[in-house]
């Protein structure tokens, strides 16, 4: 008895599950619901009119019968319970129907089902013995209709539609083989294969409908997180978006817009966009910005970042400006969407530094004077908002030699020339001051700054590259730099100051020419690094074509056919398609194997190697012989090659692409570039103009880390880039963390948006695969598929991994 009650309930949560037709989760499980009963409550007319005929078609043919009467009760009884179940209709089309139903509701249903089953599956059995030849073909008829119309009728709610059709045909299967005149067994068995096929019809259809519930639930929660993100842009963001028709005329302006302008939305509606703008009064400006912005309107095409005069509250203003045409199916305008932004505070403070008095004469730039005046507000603003700087002291190397040489007049013409090279590779909020003679600073506010200042350091190297060129002369000027972090070496703008000087001490010491960090003792680290970084300048040095490339990057230089560098290798860890699991590329990584340390991590070596800038060396490197490694794997595949920032602001990065490419006769649409989320804060504008000309070249560019840093959503927008790399902290938190998912959800979904494709890093199990799958995630990387492939065990890690099944 008991393995019977052991089977009968195994055979229910069986049937439980067969009959659940979306995965229940109860946010949404009560809306759910009140689709499924209103879904049939929308049928109560037809219904009615059904009943009421078919039970009316009855009852008259049993007028002269003995059982007219209780065919009367009957009819009745059926009646009232069609009619009883009318009043939730009424209550639906008077807009008063509840959006969330309770599971008793459905259980309620189910019971009316039933009953109207029973009542429908009885009355064959009543006439089965008081029917003529007639009257069993309309009963037959009647309950086979019946059976049809109600399974339709109930299949939004599976339980009640099987209860229906079970009890309707029961009642006719058992009238077929009682009934004298019939007594057909293959009749039954006819009908018995009838109720089978609409009871699957029932369960298929059911299931339809709770997929559509479900991509319905899942689309709008998709669409509400796409909406929080633009909310969260247009909220948090120093940028707002705007749209026209095809006349020109805004379309439902946002009410921020409206504040901005001081105007009505009501006026918005009504007046043409380009009237909003004209030339300032005061000095006639933005003529031809305006003439340019009408132009793209009336041409139907895409401009970026066009600065416009403005009137809003009475004052002149400035907007930059960002739009692409939006097209019909069949190309043509139907109107604009865009972007734009407040530049009138840039523009203003631009105009007011040219007007301060406190510079010196003979360059330009800040003196000492109003070098000790910001540093002391630097000191203020340090203790009152925590905010961060770094400050750099700049001495020329080898200008004592110049000036004693050539004269004072040549060498003013130097500092001249050097304060404008140096002006160039700074942040506009920056300040650079010549505090006399041939030496420099540079405080740089903020956390960015200060993570970054062996950055900030190697852009100002870059300024003495090439020589000066002064009265015909080529004059050749270095530059050594210490660097200071406030607070992390100091507070005290004395103290600050003091040690900024001995960080430039440590500077020249080390060899001119470079840069070095305050450090307390400069004891053992700083020794450890200063012999890394001459073993790694060893090493690099030790090949003939790499070692004129340690000092000068010759657009056209030379390489072997093998430059080996024996401590350092090429890695490469497979890009997976998550559709197909087909190898679609591979990241190429680097490995330093130290004859006397053993294997240096390479979070210890690529950071010493950018603030010594080998890193140009050694990624001209990496990149010529990863470009040719690829050029012998598949057409389909693609090679992706990590950027530093210190590579990208080199000023050599095109032509050394260009070479490589050239080199290895790799197609440019196969090698894609990445770069992290800093490198388009910095300098966007060198950034964006690079990115421009790589993807003339045809070479991709991957935005890696994505998520993690500080880049708004106005970067995707306003860069040439065509993937986004997932960062492997969301990927991990998959299965544990809600918002991780969310956050993933997002970043797919946007990155679809703007028709960019999608790589999740660090994938170590199928249970992540799958749900960056489902997700949407095209390409994934990680342990889960391979580590890293040294390059000479390639072939053979290709050949196992296109053998698995």
């Amino acid at each position: 008895m008991r393995i019977i009650v052991q089977y009968w309930q195994a055979f229910l949560r069986r049937l439980d599950q067969l009959l659940q037709i979306y995965t229940l989760d109860e946010t949404v499980g009560g809306r759910f619901r009140s689709e499924q009963i209103s879904a049939i409550i929308r049928l109560t007319p037809l219904t009615v009119i059904a009943n009421l005929i078919n039970v009316s078609m009855i009852v008259y043919s049993y007028r002269d019968s003995a059982i007219h009467p209780l065919l009367v009760v009957w009819g009745c009884l059926l009646l009232g319970l069609i009619f009883l179940g009318a009043r939730p209709w009424l209550i639906l089309i008077r807009g008063h129907w509840r959006n969330q139903v309770s599971e008793r509701s459905l259980r309620r249903a189910v019971t009316h089902a039933g009953l109207l089953g029973f009542l429908w599956g009885i009355v064959p059995l009543i006439c089965a013995i008081h029917s003529n030849a007639a009257n069993t073909l309309i009963i037959s008829v009647v309950c086979v209709g019946m059976l049809c119309a109600g399974g339709f009728a109930l299949a939004t709610v599976p339980k009640a539609a099987i209860l229906f059709c079970l009890l309707v045909g029961i009642g006719s299967e058992l009238s077929l083989l009682f009934n004298p005149l019939l007594q057909r067994w293959d009749l039954a068995l006819l009908l018995l294969v009838y109720c089978s096929t609409v009871i699957a019809a029932v369960i298929t259809s059911a299931r339809t409908f709770g997929a559509r519930l479900m991509a319905e639930a899942e689309a709008a929660q998709q669409q509400q997180l796409v909406s929080l993100l633009l909310h969260d842009f247009e909220t948090h963001a120093s940028d707002w978006l705007w749209e026209l028709d095809a006349n020109g005329q805004l379309r439902d302006p946002s009410p921020r817009l409206a504040s901005l302008l001081g105007r009505s939305l009501e006026e918005l509606h009504e007046i043409p966009f380009t009237t909003l703008f004209q030339m300032h009064p005061e000095d006639g400006l933005g003529g031809e910005a305006l003439s340019l912005l009408r132009e793209r309107l009336r041409q139907g095409q895409a401009f970026r970042h066009l600065v416009v005069p403005v009137q809003a509250h009475n004052k002149a203003c400035w907007w930059q400006l960002s739009a692409k045409p939006l097209l019909d199916r069949r190309g043509h305008l139907i109107g604009w969407r865009g972007v734009g932004s407040d530049v009138t505070e840039q523009r203003n403070a631009h105009r007011e530094m040219n007007r301060l008095a406190n510079f010196d004469a003979l360059t330009g730039l800040a003196n000492r004077y109003q070098f000790n005046n910001r540093l002391q507000q630097a000191k203020t603003s340090l203790r009152a908002e925590d905010k961060l700087f770094a400050l750099l002291f700049l001495d020329l190397d080898n200008f004592k030699t110049v000036n004693d040489s050539l004269g004072h007049g040549v060498g003013d013409k130097v500092l001249q020339a050097v304060a404008k090279r140096l002006q160039k590779a700074i942040r506009k909020d920056d300040l650079l001051a010549r505090l006399g003679g041939d030496e420099f600073a540079l405080i740089s506010w903020g956390e960015d700054a200060v993570s970054q200042a062996g950055q900030i350091a190697q852009r100002l190297l870059r300024c003495f590259h090439e020589p000066c060129q002064i009265d015909g002369l080529n004059l050749q000027i270095g530059c050594s730099i210490g660097i200071v972090l406030a607070p992390e070496h100091a507070d005290q703008p004395e103290t600050l100051l003091k040690n900024a000087d001995m960080a430039l001490y440590a500077a020249k010491s080390a060899g001119r020419n470079t840069f070095q960090f305050y450090e307390r003792g400069m004891g053992d680290s700083a020794q450890r690094r200063l012999n890394l970084l001459n073993d790694m300048r060893r090493a690099l040095e030790s090949v003939p074509c790499i070692k004129p490339l340690c000092t000068y990057v010759d657009p056209h230089f030379r390489w072997q056919d093998q430059p080996l560098l024996p401590e350092f290798e090429l890695h490469y860890q497979p890009q997976i398609s998550l559709a197909d699991g087909r190898i679609t590329g591979f990241e190429v990584l680097t490995r330093w194997h130290h004859p006397e340390r053993g294997t240096i991590p390479p979070v210890e070596f690529i950071p010493l190697a950018e603030e010594s800038n080998m890193i140009i060396p050694l990624g001209i490197w990496v990149l010529v012989e990863a470009c040719r490694t690829a050029s012998h794997w598949p057409a389909g595949w693609r090679l992706a090659v990590n950027i530093s920032a210190s590579q990208f602001s080199h000023g050599s990065l095109v032509p050394v692409v260009k070479r490589a490419l050239q080199l290895s006769g790799l197609a440019p649409t196969r090698l894609e570039l990445e770069i992290t989320e800093s490198l388009l804060i910095q300098d966007a504008h060198s950034t964006r103009q690079i990115l421009g000309e790589l993807r003339t070249l045809g070479v991709r560019v991957a935005l890696d880390d994505f998520g993690t840093g500080y880049c708004s959503l106005a970067y995707l927008r306003s860069f040439p880039l065509d993937q986004l790399k997932i960062d492997r902290s969301f990927v991990t938190a998959l299965q544990q963390d809600a918002s991780a998912r969310a956050i993933v959800s997002g970043i797919i979904q946007l990155a679809n948006a703007l028709d960019l494709e999608t790589v999740a890093e660090g994938i170590e199990s199928p249970q992540e695969a799958a749900m960056l799958r489902d997700t949407g995630c095209r390409l994934g990387q990680g342990y889960l598929y391979a580590a890293p492939v040294p390059g000479h065990a390639l072939d053979e890690f290709c050949r196992r991994y296109q053998q698995q099944p």
